[in-house]
Parts: structure tokens; sequence; C-alpha cells
């Protein structure tokens, strides 16, 4: 049974600048139960989606054009009511883990991350 069909499931946005990384994730998530509610491909597009749909998660590429994951992350934190659980999603190495988390990301996975792995830290931002 769909994640969404479960419990209401976990309302998403996606903001990567590679559209194909972006649209096959966000098919992935379909795929998978979850609701995405919106999709961004730079980092100022992403904030205005982040602060019109009020997702539950937002999933975030750190090496972006206009704004990058990283100040993005911090202009969320600061300007967005309703705070949603923020996931790096990024090509950079594990490296740069410690300072995702300094800017506010509860969760790090470099591409390709493991699905599995992304799913199971998804599903436990799920309401108990």
């Amino acid at each position: 049974m769909p994640l969404n069909a479960r419990n209401g499931g976990l309302r998403i946005v996606v903001v990567d600048d590679n559209y194909d990384a972006n649209a096959a994730l966000s098919r992935l998530l379909k795929a998978s139960g979850f609701e995405v509610v919106g999709r961004a491909y730079d980092g100022l597009s992403g904030l205005t989606v982040v602060k019109a749909e009020r997702p539950d998660v937002a999933i975030l590429d750190l090496a972006m054009p206009a704004l990058d994951g990283f100040g993005l992350a911090k202009r969320i934190r600061e300007e967005v009511e309703v705070q949603p659980r923020l996931v790096a999603l990024t090509s950079f190495g594990p490296e740069l883990e410690s300072d995702a988390e300094t800017a506010g990301f509860d969760s790090y996975f470099c591409k390709p991350a493991n699905w599995t792995n992304l799913k199971q830290v998804l599903e436990s931002y799920l309401p108990q």
C-alpha cells in the first residue's frame, strides 16, 4: 500500500538544477507513494516553491545556480514559518556533510543515493 494511502503521505519538494535527476527522483518518489508537491531547478525558485507549498520535506542539491543549496537551506531556516525537513542530495562527497549539518540540513546523501537508505530516512519523517 502506498504511503499516502496509509497515512496522508509526505509532501516533498525537489530542488535540483539537473533536469533529468530532478525528474527521475520525482518519479521514484511518486512511485513509492510520496507526494511531490513542487519542483525547482535553482535555489531562488526553490525558495519560492518551498514557501508556497509548505512541504514536509525539501530535497536540495547543493551546487545550483542563483542560490546554492547551502544558501537555500539558510534562507529556508530564516524565512519559512513551517519548517520542512531538509535533505541534501549532492554530487559532492561526504566531506561536506558537517557543513550541511551546520547549514541546517537534517540528512545528507551523496549521488547516486542508495534508494533504500533515502526512503528509510523519508519514512522516518512521517508523523507517528
